[in-house]
């Protein structure tokens, strides 16, 4: 068994990238795992039925989870026949408390697209307010927590002995076959083409925005991947411009690109 962990920002793509390699032979995806002991909860997908994947005997051991004894992902492999288990719990914090996987990802997009997601979830517009702009401070705000987070997940990159690859979002969205096959040689794992459509498979994952499963006909990522530009509806041509011409973010994308530069797998754009 060898295991992968996606680490990345809020609203980074994790779930859409963890989705499509969950549909992969001999994969298991696990998503936000850190949800069965945060919040207790078991699949999102079988909610209160018996999952196939997360048993109860597994969710129970995971829930006793005592990292001196052995990994986070020894403790599931001995609950799964899975080659090749996928977490995407993101954080440095969640990986050092479950052990930090065989291969670690690290998934990046657009700046503007990240900032403007997490604003709308911490800034929630009410009928008095302008539906499509953020204020100065909150915009600020919402660069200050891009800032802090990817220096965060930059320095710990940095101390890991893991073999680090780099994807931005974009690029996946652009070109899923492409980026997916590039995955799966990266990874040494069969590559379906099947796996694209994930959306017609039974998923089985824990915590995590998988939404994108779920949408209405009418939503714009109803059963397709696409690049998400929607934060153009929520940011004026000089608040897109103020976060283009951060000197700290500019800082942050060129170490991206150093540490693309030196991985073993360059087969990705960089940034």
């Amino acid at each position: 068994m060898r295991s992968l962990g996606i680490v990345g920002l809020d609203y980074c793509g994790s779930t859409l990238v963890s989705n499509v390699l969950s549909s992969l032979p001999g994969v298991l995806n696990i998503g936000e795992s850190h949800w069965i002991i945060d919040r207790g909860l078991g699949c999102r997908e079988c909610h209160n039925k018996p999952c196939p994947i997360f048993t109860i005997p597994m969710l129970e051991d995971l829930k006793k989870y005592d990292s001196s004894k052995e990994s986070w992902w020894d403790l599931i492999s001995r609950h799964s026949d899975a080659d090749l288990i996928i977490s995407s719990d993101k954080l440095p914090k969640h990986f050092d408390l479950f052990g930090v996987p065989d291969n670690l990802l690290f998934l990046y997009k657009d700046p503007k697209s990240n900032i403007v997601s997490w604003c709308k979830r911490k800034f929630p517009k009410t009928s008095n307010d302008d539906p499509l702009l953020f204020s100065k401070t909150e915009l600020e705000e919402g660069i200050k927590w891009w800032i802090e987070i990817s220096t965060q997940i930059l320095n710990w990159l940095n101390l890991q002995d893991r073999e680090i690859s780099i994807l931005s979002l974009e690029d996946f969205s652009q070109d899923p076959k492409a980026m997916t096959m590039s995955l799966c040689g990266w990874l040494g794992i069969e590559f379906d083409p099947t796996s694209i459509n994930f959306w017609d498979r039974g998923l089985h994952y824990i915590g995590g925005n998988h939404s994108v499963k779920r949408l209405a006909p009418d939503r714009h990522f109803y059963r397709r991947i696409a690049i998400d530009e929607r934060w153009k509806n929520h940011l004026s041509n000089s608040d897109a411009n103020r976060i283009d011409e951060n000197v700290e973010i500019i800082s942050i994308l060129a170490r991206i690109s150093k540490i693309a530069s030196r991985s073993q797998s360059n087969f990705f754009r960089l940034p």
